[in-house]
Formats: structure tokens, sequence, C-alpha cells
């Protein structure tokens, strides 16, 4: 009986071996067909991973079955049970490299859906001859699965088999091997290495730069060399150079955001200020963040991409193409915010190119004093500044932390301090939602002040004035427990304000859907005049575009959703999709994200990246 424990053990050992094998054999077409990376230390690692990490899958896949076949040592049910299993890991495997062939990406919740949902018939056409192909594909597939279990069965019964205990040492060390040349290429900024995890599905990697940062080993690289140790990947961001003028009057361009500032807070009563200049300005109704988070919302904002792209702008260092139209347009930077830019690393992405005019922090003791600060700086910049054409960001970040001065408490009652432990759906929203509302009548207050200064200066009919949030705040109106934001995609966490103060264009309103990627090709088009087309480097179109577009997206850390006026349809990591009500955010039966839109939403996150 321990004989045939043994024999079993090792079957499945060499079937995880063999698939593992095949599965990278699979996966390298899609390397070859992108193209190899330039350095030989990232081909290294390259194919160090391809070959550990699908070992690594197929070992995850083949587990069961290794503690099947110690408890339950029967052949008969072993042998079919590994040929269907493994049959069922390649044909995933070779999934995911033609997804990745076509769109640049693995397989994720979003294209899971694509191709259980029905979506997939809108982008493939399935005739008799393709059907027909599939099936013998999957057959063939088989067939080498019972090849495989052949080839063991046949090798076991001879004297002389090869040992496995080498062969399990020699996969170890290559995995070893790629996980060390990872966290080493981590550590000192070899990004080239870092962007070859594209190629790997769910990637595993292993970093050591906090171990070394405690100690003291971290090495020293300035951020110039950081930026030219970069290396553009497979994040092909803008397609084409841009095209652009330089205008005869340079207007100033000053952002004033408010974290965590929801849409239905520009009101009289809330956002004096705001309101009043509402009403000489471009107001977006419908306006949607690219997250529910401010790395994501901030992220969309100033690059006009979705978010999806975040980590592939971090992994790169490849700043904002709005940003650096600006520097070349000799604008003068100013950055005035209460939390830093270096967390999230904004100045390792959006502003890398500039990021010598980022503070490292602001002077004050809270959050309330470092309000007072950022806008007394900016008021000095502005002062400064009025003859030279200037970038200006002011971010504020009271309404975030739910913090006032007593002066600013307008709405009661309040709570005096906000304690999550004990919120729960039984809580009075009321109070919580009043702090939240003060908070946001004190930074409308400093947003006056800064106003002020550039009526003051007699620069405010030349200085294009964008008001709005990174995100939104909510107070549990969904009635799903939630309090604040990064939890759901419903319009309190999402939707938020849209003022655009453009010296020259008469006030109006607009109701259609906009979303934070319009922002950059709409200052791109309108003031540098660029003729490339959008979508060279915008996810976006102008504000100023009133067809009513079919879907925006928007997303967190671990989910994204694809959102229109009507419905909100949340594709998760794991898990099965949700389509809710945008009003209500009440979960609906029918689906109403048509199956073409599928298609448009996998166009846009795979456009910027190379074929």
């Amino acid at each position: 009986m321990r004989s045939n424990r043994t024999r079993l053990f090792q079957l499945v050992l060499w079937t995880i071996f063999f698939n593992g094998l095949i599965a990278s054999l699979i996966s390298l077409q899609s390397i070859v067909a992108s193209g190899l990376p330039e350095s030989s230390l990232a081909r290294s690692y390259l194919l160090l991973q391809q070959l550990g990490h699908f070992q690594f899958l197929a070992l995850v896949t083949g587990l069961p079955l290794l503690l099947l076949s110690l408890l339950l040592p029967l052949p008969r049910l072993i042998t079919p049970l590994l040929m269907l299993l493994f049959s069922a890991f390649s044909l995933l495997i070779f999934i995911d490299y033609s997804v990745f062939t076509l769109y640049r990406f693995h397989l994720n919740g979003m294209v899971w859906n694509m191709l259980t949902g029905g979506a997939i018939e809108e982008i493939f056409v399935f005739d008799a001859a393709n059907i027909a192909s599939a099936a013998l594909f999957i057959a063939i597939i088989f067939l080498v699965q019972a090849g495989i279990q052949y080839f063991i069965h046949t090798r076991q019964n001879r004297t002389r088999w090869i040992s496995g205990g080498w062969v399990a040492t020699i996969v170890i060390l290559i995995q070893l091997s790629g996980q060390s040349l990872y966290a080493w290429s981590d550590a000192w900024y070899k990004t080239d290495v870092l962007t070859q995890v594209r190629f790997i599905p769910l990637p595993q990697v292993i970093t050591i730069k906090r171990f070394l940062a405690d100690r003291g080993w971290l090495p020293d690289i300035a951020e110039d060399q950081k930026l030219s140790l970069s290396s553009n990947g497979q994040f092909n961001y803008p397609l084409q150079p841009l095209q652009c003028d330089t205008p005869a009057r340079k207007p100033n361009i000053l952002f004033i955001i408010s974290d965590g500032l929801r849409f239905d807070m520009l009101n009289p009563e809330v956002m004096p200020v705001w309101s009043d200049l509402a009403q000489q300005s471009q107001v977006f109704e419908h306006h949607l963040s690219t997250g529910n988070a401010t790395r994501f919302g901030v992220y969309g904002l100033f690059t006009g991409l979705f978010s999806h792209y975040w980590f592939d702008s971090l992994n790169t260092q490849t700043s904002s193409v709005f940003i650096d139209q600006l520097k070349q347009q000799d604008y003068q930077f100013g950055f005035f915010t209460n939390a830093r830019l270096t967390s999230p690393e904004f100045d390792k992405a959006v502003f890398s190119t500039v990021s010598e005019h980022i503070p490292l922090k602001t002077a004050g003791r809270d959050v309330i004093e470092r309000e007072y600060e950022i806008t007394r700086q900016s008021k000095a910049f502005i002062q400064q500044n009025k003859d030279k054409p200037f970038f200006g960001l002011v971010f504020f970040d009271a309404p975030h932390a739910y913090v006032y001065p007593a002066q600013d408490e307008k709405f009661t009652p309040a709570l005096k301090s906000i304690n999550y432990l004990s919120i729960n759906n039984d809580t009075d929203p009321l109070p919580f939602l009043n702090r939240y509302k003060n908070s946001v009548y004190f930074t409308d207050r400093l947003s006056g002040e800064i106003i002020q200064q550039l009526k003051q200066q007699a620069i405010l009919d030349n200085t294009i004035i964008i008001m709005t949030g990174d995100h939104g705040q909510e107070a549990n109106e969904t009635g799903t427990n939630s309090w604040g934001h990064n939890s759901n995609f419903s319009r309190y966490q999402t939707q938020v304000p849209m003022v655009i103060y453009w010296p020259g264009k008469q006030a109006a309103r607009y109701s259609h859907l906009t979303s934070h990627v319009d922002i950059v090709p709409t200052l791109m088009q309108e003031v540098f005049s660029c003729n490339n087309k959008v979508a060279d480097y915008s996810n976006g179109r102008s504000l100023f575009d009133q067809q009513e577009r079919d879907f925006v997206l928007v997303k967190n850390w671990n989910n994204q959703a694809v959102v229109s006026k009507q419905s909100i349809r949340v594709f998760p990591k794991i898990g099965p999709t949700e389509t809710l009500d945008y009003a209500s955010y009440q979960k609906i039966e029918s689906d109403t994200v048509p199956n073409t839109t599928m298609a448009d939403v996998i166009e846009q996150i795979s456009r910027f990246y190379k074929n």
C-alpha cells in the first residue's frame, strides 16, 4: 500500500512539473510576440519568473490531488482527475495568454465576467468553423494530458527513473532566484526588471525595501538618477508625441481640491464661496471621480487616464502629459497640500518631472493649522507670480479628517469626535454629517481667501480655477454601514462637484456625464490647442462635448466599476459581478450595461499598453 501511495504521489508531482513547464512555454509566446526587454538583467528575471511562477501555479492547482493521493491511493481515480484538472489548467493558461496578447493585461474579474457573461459574443464572432476549432483544441489539450499520464506511468515501470529530488531542487532554486532578483531590483530601482511583472499572471513578489531601510542599508539614489533608470516598459503614454501651440496669453491654472468633497455639498448654505463663483463658471452637475480613494481620484484628474494605469505610471515614473506641457511652456509651479504628495507617491508618477517643487511636508501641529498654512503659502505664491503664468494646486484635507475650528461650527448637532468602532447601521447619521458639513464650510471659507488674493493682484481674469474633490464621502446614505469612502461605488463616494471658473466663457451648467479624465483633454485642447487626437493621450474627452457617453470607469484597490447615469456595474477581483441602481445603490436584476459597452471598456483599459 505504501508503494502505491508513493507511486501516486510521484505521479501527481511529475504531472505538476510537466504542466508547469507547458504553461511556461504557452506564456513565453506572449513575450516573444511583444519583444524581449533590452537589458540582460530584465531578460534573466523574465525567464526565471516564467519557469518558477508557473511551477508554483501548477503546484497550487494540483495540491488537492497530492493530498488525495496520500489518503486514497487509487490510480483509477487519481489519473482521470489529473487529466481533467490539468486540462482545465492548460485551457485557462491559454485563455490568459490570448487575452494578454490582445489587450496587454491578464485575466481579471472584469475580463472573466466578459468571457462568461455574454459580452464576448459582441467582441468575437463564433461561427461553426470557430466552434469546431475550439472543440478540436480542447480535445488536443486532453490528449496531451493523456500522453503525460502515459509517459509517467511508462517511466515509472522502468527500473531507471529520474529522481524527482534534484528536479524539485532546481525548480525551487529558479523560483528563489527570480524572487531575489525582483527584491534586489525593487531596492535598487531597476524598473526595467520591475515592469516585467506585467507578463506574469497572478504575480506574487517579495520586496525587502522596508527591511533594508530599517537597517540603513537602502541605497541612496537621487531622484534624477531614479528617473534615468526608469523604462517605459509596456506602458505607452502618450501614444504619439504631442503637437501643441503656445497661447498668446498664457492663463494661470489653479486647482483647488477638497479631499472627500461630495457632489451635494455645492450649495449656498454649505459652500457659499464656491456657490457664488459657480454662478460665473462652468458647472458640471453629473461629474464622477476616477476613484473612491485619493490616489485613484487624483491620478485620473491630472493624467486624463482611468486609474487602472496608476501602477504602470508609478513603476515607470511616467508623469502627466499635462504637467509636462506646463513645464515646457515655462509655467511656475506651486504645490500646497495638507497631506503629503509623497504618500501616495504622486511625486513619482503624476508629478515626477516637477517633483523638485513638491514640499516634503507642510508646517503645522494638526490638520487645522496646516489648512491655514497652505492657504497662507498659496496666497504668497500668487502674489510672487502675478506677472508670470503659474500652475497651482491647493489640496485641503479638513473634510477628509472631519475637522474645523470652533468659529466654523454652523451645523448642529455635530459629533464632538468620531469613533468608527461605535458607528453602525443604527447610528443616527445627522451628527456625523453635520460634522462633515462644518469641515467643508471651513475649507470653503479658506478658498474665498485665495480667490480674494487673485482679485487683489488683478489676475482673476487670467486665471482658470478648477474646484473639485478627489472623491466623495458617505454618511451611510446607502444603508450599507458605509462611513467615509473607499467602501463602495455609490454616488456619495464617487460623484463630486466640478466648477471651472474660465475667463472669457459664458457661465453655463451641464448635465451630461463627465469624469476626472476629461479635465486634461479639455485643458490641452482649449488652452494649448493640441492637435493630437484625444485618444493619443487620454481616456477622456472635452468636458464641453455634451454627447451622452455610455460609461466611465471608477476604481479602488480591489474592485473597479463601470458607471453610467442609470447603473453601477461592480467587477470585484474575486466573486460575481453586481449591478446596482445609480440613484439608490440597490441591486437590480436586469443588467442595464449593454454587452457592446464591455468591448469599449476593454479597449479603454488596454489602449496605453504596447502591442
